[in-house]
């Protein structure tokens, strides 16, 4: 009969380890946040300063706070969780969170928990550990709490919980100037606060440094009439239900500098595309199609919000940084018909300009399809102003203006435009930008001069129906009146 025989796990090599698991700055803070969610916490305060004589981040809330023996438990690896109830205020999962999160940024994170009006402090410290390879933690006394950066804060709440990050070895190792470093990572996880906890915005008050985060909205929610809200689907999984709510973002081009703002100013719209998985409203992944393979440029404007509760956790494989999962086989067949409302309206949102252009009988350009899934554009040489140009110069210049035209057509900087469209950047050379009428008419008449008296009226009507001039054909009296009078 085989023998039972305990052994103890080498706490430098483990500790280290869970270091590498993968976190980021933002990642991190993000998971400490998760807990001051599941207690409750109405305020978070985050503060930072890379120039203190021991640099730190802290993050402080007044959620319902620790006594000894709930304290004691949470700085253990793998804590024990089992008193713990699932509902839409718990975030946590593993129990490894606050270790794992904060070991993966610093060598040396303190907890300083109040319930019941006492203060008690406990510190994990890389350097202790490794010097005796056990799990040593430090026991603050009430003169080391004392003197714990933002411990008044603490002090003045009735409950709560401050966690201290110093001892910043992998910032200080890889950072050319640690104090521009820090700053940058701190930075960058505010962004990735304000969109991962928008949805708690209005019940929950979050601060860097003394200042509300920025609100978010993927979905810009409040941009009715232009925004689009698909039909919301209702997928049974294992006595759970998972909510699909697909939404459709304005036209690119449409989108407010205030809007943009609400989006986080991203560089294009065309990376956020696809799924925002949520759990218990937190946002765990975003802006991408998780391996259904429907990502384009058509489907940009798409944004499939997906609420999974924690209790599909294993379901969705949700990882310990809770900043990845996957969709499980036996439902994506049910998701992807939810989401074929969203793709469908982004694919005709964007197509809708396209239709557009090409809807006056004489355009600057053609699109001529060609064989294999190819195509090429060609300037209308039927363009009245064209046929009119060439009316009026000679043989040479004839020649000489058609290799201009063919030159333009060789050299559209087609890989240009496709970035910059991707990119949401405005490009400005647009038909349809308000032009002054005087101007046109001006413009309209010259080109009229370029033709025999008796081929006027039927320029003018072709001129009317071309992109550029349709905007005034509303006064297309007024232009008959002026060649008939001569």
């Amino acid at each position: 009969m085989s023998e039972l025989v305990e052994r103890q796990f080498p706490a430098s090599a483990l500790l280290n380890g869970i270091r590498s698991i993968g976190y980021n700055f933002s990642t991190a803070v993000a998971d400490i946040i998760d807990n001051s969610i599941s207690a409750e916490a109405t305020d978070i305060q985050i503060f930072s300063d890379p120039l203190a004589e021991i640099p730190y981040f802290c993050i402080l809330d007044n959620g319902y706070g620790m006594d000894t023996k709930s304290l004691d438990n949470a700085m253990l690896l793998g804590s024990n969780r089992k008193s713990v109830v699932d509902s839409e205020k718990e975030l946590g999962r593993f129990g490894l969170g606050l270790k794992s999160a904060s070991l993966s940024q610093c060598r040396e994170f303190t907890v300083a928990s109040k319930k019941y009006g006492k203060i008690r402090a406990m510190s994990f410290d890389l350097d202790v550990i490794e010097e005796t390879d056990k799990l040593m933690l430090k026991q603050l006394s009430d003169e080391e709490i004392d003197v714990l950066p933002h411990i008044d804060c603490l002090k003045n709440y009735e409950t709560g919980t401050l966690v201290i990050w110093t001892k910043f070895d992998k910032i200080e190792e890889l950072a050319k100037d640690f104090e521009t470093s820090f700053r940058n990572v701190v930075a960058e996880s505010k962004k990735h606060v304000e969109l991962v906890f928008h949805r708690y915005y209005e019940e929950l008050n979050i601060y860097f440094n003394a200042k509300k985060i920025d609100r978010r909205d993927p979905f810009l929610l409040d941009s009715q009439g232009r925004q689009q809200t698909g039909r919301t689907s209702v997928i049974p999984v294992d006595d759970s239900i998972i909510t699909v709510i697909p939404y459709t973002l304005p036209f690119a081009k449409t989108i407010t500098e205030k809007e943009k703002k609400l989006l986080g100013n991203p560089k294009s719209i065309y990376d956020d595309q696809g799924f925002y998985l949520y759990r218990n409203k937190r946002l765990i992944s975003w802006g991408n199609w998780m391996r259904m393979g429907i990502r384009s440029e058509l489907n940009k404007l798409a944004r499939i919000q997906v609420d999974i509760p924690s209790s599909l956790d294993s379901v969705w494989s949700l990882d310990v940084k809770k900043s990845s999962a996957k969709i499980p086989d036996k439902i994506k067949d049910q998701i992807k018909i939810a989401v074929e409302d969203s793709i469908v309206r982004s694919k005709r949102t964007i197509k809708n300009p396209g239709v557009k252009e090409a809807a006056p009988i004489h355009t600057i350009w053609n699109r001529i399809n060609e064989h294999d899934g190819k195509c090429r554009y060609e300037i209308d040489r039927d363009n009245p102003l064209i046929k009119g140009f060439i009316n009026i110069i000679d043989d040479d210049a004839v020649e000489t203006f058609e290799m201009i035209l063919s030159q333009l057509e060789r050299c559209i900087p087609k890989y240009r435009i496709h970035n910059d469209v991707i990119d949401s950047i405005e490009i400005l050379n647009d038909a349809s930008q308000e032009s002054d009428e005087e101007l046109l008419i001006f413009q309209v008449n010259k080109i009229l001069n370029m033709f025999p008296l008796e081929q006027k009226e039927e320029k003018l009507k072709a001129l009317l129906n071309s992109e550029f001039y349709s905007k005034i054909a509303h006064r297309k009296e007024e232009l008959l009146k002026g060649i008939k009078n001569g």
